[in-house]
């Protein structure tokens, strides 16, 4: 037992848990900053925003694969992250947010910023707890990272009384959380599912966010291969597999391409790995080849049979689990999978012809596809996708219009998109990842709700490139007043952003282009400024109400009824 306050024991916690950085805003730096800069080697990356900590640790959580960190303080400090958090929750990914709190000795009497934040807390997040006895600190911080990591990952929240945290009182040293726990199937439930897929004409997998965590791109690609089945993702499952990967067929739901329906429709067994296989990943739960069989595997059991239920449900960590199953299955048909596999590399041969050459032309106004084309061009592999919220940019989720080219290497917000996330997420992309380019593509209307953390990018020197396809309006919102004939209201930018000038203003390059032969050398030029540690914006003038064919259909298609 050693003699602390709660700020020292907190800052050693989170040392021992190998934490890198926390994000956030400070009150007074007594709370948490002394002793964190002084005492570790963690850094605090001061942003402009509570809310934009959270959407750094989001991206930082999903590439580093441990926890992201972040600290606030009382009031509008903790409300300003109940977006993140909700999205965090929705995403499946670890955030462990710290927040100084009021004095509890003041509690109800309407102190200074009072907020009975656990109780705004508990919907948001996997927990939420105050501590109330400085004794319990090292207990509560490791229950926070292991409750964070283990099964269904989720973020977590803790209040610290400010009055508490200036005691010292003796606790117990620290010990880092326990390694997160892997469980496999039942044999029963694996030997039911080879069975299905050993029966299986036309198989397909498709991965959700758990399947990345899992870290089962290997048996991912592996099982896919011995079934000769395709595999697709939603978004969250994106980076399971090479999009260039003669396997890889895109996104579901929403995000279809012609092709991926065609073959997903014709499916008679659906193999999911790690996805509650939420709305916009089935197109609110439309999607359901007739007679097709289901095999649902997953480590949270409440999330088995939460949207379809599965012939066979198969409870346990996604790598582990498709490493069993592939020793479950018996001898296979191969002239089968031969078919099956010499079907899907004519129909994608054909497809990307289609799409290739729609990507190379140069029109005007310029088409969203060609400007990510041209990205895939210029920053090739080592590149990490953050994804944002929005019609134009909405683009970027429909392979192969843009390509995720090496495994792991894709941000995307879960099913709230909130948007201006995947914007400041670039920079805790960057902070996971330095090694690799990373490239936000997002929309006006994104950018207008984030471009103060230009600013914290410049800072940092994370050299990172955001692509702003402006079209400046909320163009999702204007394509459906579109498409009822109403008149644009409250959806128009009538004095839009110069984002080149603020950019420049905030320590960042900024460039523009108005027609395609621009595009490329801005890219390039950022790309240029990226390897310098410079951040970079490239706003381009795109074509209004230009969507993916799929994204029309289903918008069309809703009108009918």
């Amino acid at each position: 037992m050693t003699s602390k306050t709660i700020w020292r024991a907190v800052a050693e916690a989170l040392e021992a848990e190998g934490v890198e950085y926390v994000f956030g805003l400070p009150g007074n730096p007594k709370h948490l900053i002394y002793d964190l800069t002084e005492r570790t080697n963690i850094k605090f990356v001061l942003v402009r925003d509570e809310s934009s900590a959270v959407a750094c640790a989001y991206a930082y959580a999903r590439l580093a694969r441990r926890p992201g960190v972040v600290f606030s303080n009382p009031g509008p400090g903790i409300t300003n992250l109940v977006t993140g958090l909700l999205e965090a929750t929705s995403g499946s990914l670890p955030v462990i947010a710290i927040s100084n709190g009021v004095v509890l000795a003041h509690d109800g009497r309407g102190a200074f910023q009072e907020l009975d934040s656990v109780a705004l807390m508990r919907p948001v997040t996997k927990w939420a707890t105050r501590i109330v006895d400085p004794a319990t600190t090292t207990w509560t911080l490791e229950r926070a990272f292991a409750r964070a990591t283990n099964g269904r990952p989720g973020p977590i929240y803790i209040e610290v009384p400010s009055d508490l945290a200036d005691r010292a009182v003796e606790m117990p040293a620290y010990r880092p959380a326990m390694p997160r726990h892997r469980t496999r199937p039942s044999e029963e439930a694996l030997e039911a599912a080879g069975s299905l897929l050993a029966k299986a004409r036309r198989p397909l997998l498709l991965c959700g966010s758990g399947a990345v965590w899992s870290g089962a791109a290997s048996e991912v690609r592996r099982l896919a291969d011995t079934l000769g089945a395709p595999v697709f993702t939603t978004p969250g499952g994106r980076g399971i597999i090479c999009e260039d990967d003669p396997l890889a067929l895109g996104q579901v739901g929403l995000y279809f391409t012609a092709l991926g329906k065609r073959y997903y429709d014709e499916a008679d067994l659906i193999l999911s790995i790690g996805s509650r296989l939420e709305a916009f990943s089935t197109n609110s739960w439309a999607h359901w080849p007739e007679g097709a069989r289901f095999i649902q595997v997953d480590i949270d059991p409440e999330a088995i049979g939460l949207n379809w239920r599965p012939d066979v449900g198969l409870v346990g960590d996604a790598r582990l689990a498709l490493a069993e199953l592939g020793r479950a299955l018996p001898l296979l048909d191969g002239d089968a999978r031969r078919e099956r596999l010499d079907r899907l590399a004519t129909m994608k041969r054909r497809f990307l012809e289609e799409t290739g050459a729609e990507a190379v032309r140069k029109e005007s106004p310029i088409r969203v596809p060609y400007v990510l084309a041209a990205v895939n061009k210029v920053f090739g592999r080592d590149t990490i996708l953050c994804k944002e919220n929005g019609g134009a940019d909405l683009w970027c989720y429909y392979w192969p219009w843009y390509r995720v080219l090496d495994i792991d290497s894709c941000v995307p917000m879960a099913e709230q998109t909130a948007m201006g996330m995947g914007v400041v997420g670039t920079i805790g992309a960057k902070l996971a990842r330095p090694d690799r380019k990373i490239v936000c593509i997002t929309g006006d209307g994104a950018m207008n709700m984030a471009m103060m953390e230009l600013a914290t990018a410049a800072e940092l020197k994370c050299g990172v490139t955001w692509v702003v396809l402006n079209n400046r309006a909320l163009g999702w919102v204007q394509y459906n007043q579109l498409l009822n004939n109403k008149p644009f209201v409250a959806t128009q930018f009538e004095v839009a952003a110069d984002f080149v000038r603020i950019a420049e203003a905030q320590g960042c390059r900024g460039f523009r282009a108005v027609a395609s032969d621009e595009v490329e050398p801005a890219l390039e030029a950022s790309l240029a400024a990226n390897a310098s540690g410079i951040p970079a914006l490239v706003d381009v003038s795109i074509r209004k109400h230009d969507y993916p064919q799929h994204f029309q259909d289903i918008h069309k298609a809703r009108l009918d009824h």
